[in-house]
């Protein structure tokens, strides 16, 4: 493997008013990479719930913060500096309203597009030398006014849709894993996971 990823960190917004929106959808992709591995993320001695998976004799953290996604920053931070984790070894997994639904991207550096939680990751780790995978959310259908539709749930009609979308986040993680993050990035920055007709 050429690319150690030792921290997968999901984002999202903590209680049940911001279950199955579209912000969250980072949280349901380090779950669905949790559930992938036959473990559970589970609450720790801070604001953060994590599990720990084993890959061809490696351990990685999945782990994602319990605090508002604008806070995100201080639990990746202080877990990289009490394991002495590189900022570049470190994967962060989010929605991206830039990008159309039905696609993912992988980049390895590179400024927030304007995420908070992603914001406050920079910020707090003064790097913005962090791998992530950005999960697009843009629909052909927008609401006007962007935060409330980050903040929307998701509609009922496409549940089927997200949740392909997500179950493929999890394997380019995967592959990552296994291969390398610039394979992993080669093949599924092309990839058309859902067809971009949505409504």
């Amino acid at each position: 493997m050429s690319d150690n990823v030792p921290l997968i960190v999901g984002l999202g917004n903590p209680g049940q008013r911001y279950e199955n929106t579209w912000h969250n959808i980072g949280v349901r992709a380090v779950n669905e990479i949790a559930s992938t591995y036959g473990v559970q993320l589970r609450p720790g001695k801070g604001e953060f719930h994590s599990a720990e998976i084993i890959e061809k004799g490696k351990k990685y953290v999945l782990l994602f913060p319990t605090g508002f996604m604008n806070r995100s920053g201080t639990v990746v931070a202080g877990w990289i500096q009490y394991y002495k984790i590189p900022q570049k070894n470190v994967l962060v997994i989010f929605d991206d309203h830039d990008l159309p639904f039905g696609r993912i991207r992988l980049r390895s550096a590179g400024t927030s597009g304007g995420h908070r939680g992603m914001d406050d990751i920079i910020l707090r780790t003064g790097s913005d030398k962090i791998q992530r995978l950005k999960i697009g959310i843009r629909l052909n259908h927008e609401i006007p006014d962007l935060a409330k539709q980050v903040l929307s749930k998701i509609p009922s009609s496409i549940n089927r849709d997200v949740d392909k979308v997500i179950e493929i986040a999890a394997k380019a993680v995967d592959h990552i894993l296994n291969v390398g993050f610039i394979p992993a990035m080669n093949y599924y920055n092309g990839l058309e996971i859902i067809p971009l007709d949505q409504e």
